[in-house]
């Protein structure tokens, strides 16, 4: 994590354990989600980066952080001279994650764990400060537990009448909320969510299709062929070669 930042930004595909001891570097660096919770202490304020969070880490910063269970995030290391027009970020550890951010997100999806390309960073980086700076101040905790439980029950059957009890709303009141907090519909949410959990385990297990299809919500293998033709363009089978 202690490494030079050989350029104005640098991205990467990141996997947590239990108990990071603390540090600091000296370069900006933003933690967005993918998959899972990371907890983190910022400068002794404690916090998770989750669904509806990302964390913001300034220089010479210490912090600390924890995982457990599958989980993927997106770490951005950035440059002084990129950062200081969105330099406000630094005020504020953990910064909602808005539905602009969740879609420059999506546009990663494809990208393989690991590095990501410089030049993908480059254009990237960028937008994603602009995303974080133009959000509001706080994703409502309530539409935060709602996504969480999105993104932890996405194999099962969920409602929007499930998602608004979880977040103690009428189901209207939820449904407007969720989209202008996120940026999307709570079924879309969720359809987003499955389809990303079936293109990892198509690229990192040997799982039948039938079998992912499955553990991914979809039902059969029908259905995920379907949703990932009409979403990508491409079968699970083709999906799995190309990769």
């Amino acid at each position: 994590m202690a490494h030079a930042l050989t350029a104005p930004a640098e991205l990467s595909f990141r996997r947590y354990g239990e108990d990071a001891p603390p540090h600091a570097h000296a370069f900006d660096q933003i933690v967005l989600p993918r998959r899972g919770v990371l907890e983190m202490e910022i400068d002794g304020r404690g916090g998770r980066v989750d669904p509806g969070r990302a964390a913001v880490v300034p220089p010479g910063t210490r912090h600390a952080f924890a995982a457990s269970g599958e989980n993927l995030f997106v770490v951005a290391d950035i440059g002084g001279a990129l950062m200081k027009p969105f330099e406000r970020l630094r005020e504020r550890p953990f910064a909602p994650v808005s539905g602009a951010v969740r879609g420059l997100l999506e546009f990663l999806a494809g990208e393989a764990p690991g590095a990501i390309d410089t030049g993908v960073a480059s254009l990237w980086t960028p937008l994603l400060l602009r995303g974080l700076s133009a959000a509001p101040l706080a994703v409502d905790p309530r539409l935060a537990r709602a996504m969480a439980l999105i993104e932890t029950r996405f194999d099962q059957p969920l409602t929007v009448r499930e998602l608004a009890a979880e977040a103690g709303m009428s189901q209207s009141r939820f449904f407007a909320r969720f989209a202008e907090a996120y940026g999307t519909t709570p079924h879309a949410a969720l359809v987003d969510v499955r389809l990303r959990s079936a293109q990892r385990l198509l690229s990192d297990t040997r799982l039948s299709i039938a079998e992912i299809a499955v553990r991914t919500g979809h039902g059969d293998q029908s259905g995920l062929t379907k949703r990932m033709k009409a979403a990508l363009g491409v079968t699970p089978a083709a999906w799995r070669r190309e990769r």
